[in-house]
This record gives C-alpha cells, sequence and structure tokens, in this order.
C-alpha cells in the first residue's frame, strides 16, 4: 500500500473517496501537517496502490487499512473517511471495534446509499437497485466517459462552468483507474448497510457536510448525527461532496479543532487509567 506520512503529533488517518485517491487531500495536507501526524493512503487499485489479486470490495479496503494502522502502530487515531473512506472505517470499526481510535470524521456520506421503499437517505438522486445496475454496466462499458460525467457532480454546482480547468484535471486523474475494479467496489459499496452499527459506534464523531452537494441531502447528516452515539455536524455552504477541496482553509480548521479536542479528552482517559492502575 502507497501511503504519505507527514509531520508530527497526534494521528490524523485520512481515507479517500471512491475512484480517487490520497492526492485529493493535497489541498489539506500540508495545513494539517503543521499540527498533526497526517497519514494518507491509496486505497486498494487507487493511486499508486495495485489492485493485487484478491476479489475487490470494502471487506478487503477494511482489512488492508487496519494492516497499515497495525504497521504503523497508530492509536489515538482520528480518521477522517470521505464518502466510501466513510464506509471503510465503519466496516472497520464495526468488526475490530475502535480501541484505536479518539475520534471520526465522516465526509459526505450515507450508511446505505441506495435507496429503497423504506430508507431514502441514500444518494440524492433517488439511486435504487436498478439504477446501480446500470451504473456499473456504464462503468464497465467505458469508464472514461463515465469519469467525465462524474466529476462535475462532486463539486457545488455551477463549479464546472466556473472552474472548467479544475475539472479537467480531476477527470484526468479519475480516468486513470480500472473501470472493472471500479465497478467492484461500487457494487461492494452499494450492498453495505451500516445503519445498524452505528448506535455501537461510542466515539466521538464529526459529520461533515455541504450544503449544495448532490451526492446526499442535510437529512442523511441529520440522520448520522441522530444515530451515532457522540456526534456533531458542521455544514460547509459552498461546498458539494468535496469540502476539502473546495474549502480547504475552512474544512482544515474544523479538522483541526476536532481532532485537538478529542485528542485532549483520550490524553486525559489514558492518564485517567494510568492512576487507576
Amino acid at each position: 500500500m502507497r501511503y504519505r506520512d507527514l509531520g508530527a503529533g497526534p494521528v490524523l488517518l485520512l481515507v479517500h473517496g471512491w475512484a480517487a485517491s490520497g492526492d485529493f487531500f493535497d489541498t489539506i495536507a500540508d495545513l494539517l501537517a503543521t499540527e498533526f501526524r497526517v497519514v494518507i493512503p491509496d486505497l486498494r487499485a487507487h493511486g499508486e496502490t495495485p489492485a493485487g489479486e484478491a476479489a475487490l470490495d470494502i471487506d478487503l479496503l477494511a482489512n488492508d487499512l487496519q494492516t497499515l494502522i497495525d504497521a504503523l502502530e497508530l492509536d489515538d487515531i482520528t480518521a477522517l473517511g470521505w464518502s466510501m473512506g466513510a464506509t471503510v472505517l465503519w466496516q472497520l470499526i464495526a468488526r475490530n471495534g475502535h480501541a484505536r481510535f479518539a475520534g471520526l470524521i465522516i465526509e459526505d456520506m450515507s450508511p446505505r446509499i441506495l435507496n429503497t421503499e423504506g430508507w431514502a437517505l441514500g444518494m440524492a438522486t433517488g439511486m435504487d437497485i436498478a439504477g446501480s445496475g446500470r451504473a456499473v454496466e456504464a462503468m464497465r462499458n467505458d469508464w472514461p466517459a463515465y469519469a467525465a460525467a462524474f466529476a462535475p457532480k462532486m463539486f457545488a454546482r455551477g463549479r464546472a462552468a466556473r472552474e472548467p480547468e479544475m475539472i479537467a484535471d480531476i477527470v484526468a486523474r479519475l480516468s486513470q483507474r480500472h473501470g472493472g475494479a471500479m465497478a467492484d467496489f461500487w457494487l461492494s459499496m452499494a450492498s453495505q448497510d451500516l445503519r445498524e452499527a452505528l448506535p455501537s459506534m461510542n466515539l466521538p464523531t464529526l459529520v461533515i457536510s455541504g450544503a449544495r452537494s448532490e451526492a446526499y441531502g442535510p437529512e442523511t447528516s441529520r440522520y448520522l448525527v441522530n444515530s451515532l452515539p457522540e456526534a456533531q455536524s458542521v455544514t460547509f455552504a459552498n461546498s458539494g461532496h468535496a469540502p476539502h477541496l473546495e474549502e480547504p482553509q475552512e474544512f482544515a480548521s474544523a479538522v483541526t479543532q476536532f481532532a485537538n479536542r478529542v485528542h485532549a479528552a483520550a490524553v486525559t482517559h489514558h492518564n485517567t487509567e494510568g492512576k487507576a492502575s
């Protein structure tokens, strides 16, 4: 697994979204590395990390991430999961617990991305199983065309028209992925339903959303805050699905404040445990 390890201090683990890579966090990495040790992996089949031979799914990505955490001996982690990155973190915590974590940051994600008759807080487009199937077919048939259509929807409405060069750069980076691998990950992500796991994640959590997101609506963030035991939220008024790219200074400030708070709480907890023993 390719990863970057920047700065020193409390650990921030930044986990990118579907079809992206660790360098999508370049807008905030240096800002955060002034106060934190910032670890930024490329997930399997993304960026510079190869796909390998195993079947590509969310469980595998969670295993990979746990392996990285163990190899680097990371503790008291504040982990940020953007989009699919949040799904990977939720899956890891649901399976392994959160003893290694001090806090969790969820950036614009739902615990179930597909909508059903009884669930309308998946993707804001209303995507259901049938729609997901059509999307997967399009990914496999012509990934560059799918990436070109997908890229503008990552951002606040109208940004593509205002900043075509930025969108062109994102399209170029997304196009480097393998369409079959992205389709496999999409199918696995679409099969996830982590709603029942959320109430047991007794971990300080910051739920971040973009007010102009085309991916998920504000009701999804409210659901997360209500379902997670220790959650609070912040909304970025001028952002879509990627506030860390659209409002990086403000985003880094919000992450810094949250991470410092949960780290201080973790230190106090450890000191209390030490005195008790």
